[in-house]
This record gives structure tokens, sequence and C-alpha cells, in this order.
């Protein structure tokens, strides 16, 4: 019984000397930390249960009630053909946030793989891989995406490779360079001097240290990958009518803003412009706190 006591002791102690608790502490001692985790606690909630909290159904159209403002019967108002903007909305926000995750873990996946692979193998691979990520650079990322999105349709998963594929670049670089300045370090060559194979030593040498750098890039890229998939579905090479999507709204009534309709793009704007700015404070708020020369 002592012993399991000493034991447990010494593990919380262990736990609080660790990287990741000092880590943890830093980003939740931090304003602006906790101002983002509040933003994107606030999207998730939405996310997983705001369709059931949708007045209406995000689809059905009520000519009848079309382009009514913002009133207790519609809460941000409706379209031109009666759709109740709340709704879709709130449908809208769970397909933005399926986007800009499952897009940015495919492409940090991806990415920090063949950078790491490039850093650590060098030579043909990283020549190979660094010339392609190189040409991937060479494309404005929103031609690029609309490019793909025409040629192969819009859709849902057009737009996840989309982002996907314009995204790996920037995962690949900052992998390679992290890989660079520590493929030398002493644990590395230890472990390259008792024969460990080429793939153990990336997976358990030097992977753990590329994940510093680039989980700041995935925060920051997720706030990317909103707005290139809102502005993919407002150019028109997006997602699908009449699915809701938070660019797609906007693009429904653009046109009304002369006259007076304004509600139809400024809500859902305003849920983008705070998604976004939620996703960019998370991102400084990691680097503060993973960057011990910020640290105070």
């Amino acid at each position: 019984m002592i012993g399991e006591n000493i034991n447990i002791l010494g593990n919380r102690r262990q736990w609080r000397e660790s990287p990741t608790y000092e880590t943890i502490r830093l980003f939740l001692r931090n304003p602006t930390g906790l101002v983002a985790l509040a933003i994107i606690t606030f999207f998730i909630a939405l996310a997983a249960v705001g369709p059931n909290l949708a007045p209406y159904n995000p689809d059905t159209q009520y000519l009848n009630n079309a382009l009514l403002p913002p009133s207790a019967a519609h809460l941000f108002g409706t379209d031109i053909v009666g759709r109740d903007i709340f709704s879709r909305v709130l449908y809208a926000i769970r397909l933005d946030l399926e986007l800009a995750f499952l897009s940015v873990s495919l492409s940090y996946v991806i990415g920090v793989g063949l950078g790491i692979m490039a850093g650590y193998l060098g030579k043909i691979t990283d020549n190979v891989v660094m010339r392609s990520m190189d040409i991937l650079f060479s494309f404005p990322s929103i031609l690029f995406a609309i490019a793909l999105s025409v040629a192969i349709g819009p859709s849902f998963w057009t737009l996840i490779i989309a982002i996907t594929v314009v995204t790996i670049p920037t995962f690949a670089r900052v992998a390679r360079s992290t890989v660079l300045s520590t493929k030398n370090e002493l644990y590395v060559t230890a472990a390259i001097s008792i024969g460990a194979k080429k793939g153990h030593i990336m997976l358990k040498h030097i992977l753990p240290v590329s994940v510093t750098p680039t989980i700041v890039l995935y925060a920051l890229n997720l706030g990317a990958a909103v707005i290139v998939a809102a502005s993919l579905s407002f150019l028109g090479v997006g997602i699908r009518p009449p699915t809701p999507e938070l660019g797609a709204i906007i693009t429904d009534g653009f046109q009304y803003i002369v006259s007076g309709q304004w509600w139809i793009t400024v809500f859902p704007g305003l849920f983008i412009v705070l998604l976004v700015i939620g996703f960019n404070m998370m991102g400084d708020a990691v680097r503060e706190a993973t960057d011990v020369t910020l640290r105070r």
C-alpha cells in the first residue's frame, strides 16, 4: 500500500515536471489561449447540437416568407426562397468544421510524413519530395483549389482534396527543417550506433520533435481551410446547393445587399470571422506555450 502511494506521488511529480504539463500550464495561463479555447468550444458545441436546435429544415422553401428581416420567428431572417438563415447557419457550421478538421488533419499527416522522410533520408528522396512541394507552392492556393474543383466537380470531397493538397507543402517544409536541425543530435546518433532501423528512428526520435512546430501550423491552417472552403463556395465551385455552407449562404444573399437585405450575408460572414479568429488565436497561444524563447 505504501509502495503504491509512493509510485502515485512519483508519477504525479514526474508529470508536473514534464514539458507537456508545462506547455498546458502556460497555455491555460494565457488569456489569448483561454479566449480561443472558449470560441472553438462554442463552435464545436454548435456543430454537435446545432442541427437539433434548428427551428426549421434548412432546405425547406417557404416562398411566402421570402426575404423576411430578423425577427422572433426567424432570428437571422430568411433568404430569397424563404429558407430560415439561422437554421442554415447551424447546419453550415458543422459542415465547415468537418471540412476544416478533416482536410487539415489529412494534410498534416501527409505533409509531416513527407517532410520527415525528405529531411532524414536526404539525397534523391529529399530532392523529389521538396521539388514536388515547390511546384505546389508555385500555384496560388485559391487558384489551384478552383482549378481542382472545376476539374473534378464541386462536392464535399472535392473541397477536402483541394484544401489538403494546397496545405501539404507548408507542413512538409517545416517538418523537414526541424529534421535537418535534429538528425545529428546525440540521441539519434546513439540509436543508429545500436543498429536501430531508419523507420524506427523516424517514428520514435524524429517525429516527436517535429510535432511541436507543426502543431502551431495545424491550428493556423484550420482557419485558412475555413476561408478556402467559404471562398470556393462563394465562387460557385464548392459545395453544391442547396447544401448549407457558410460561403454558399453568403453567395445566395450577396446580390441583395444593395436592396437592403443585409442579413443573408452578414450573419454567416460574422460566424466565419469569429471562427477564423478563434483558430488564429489558438495558433498564437500554442506557439507562445511551446516556444521556450517566448516563455516569460
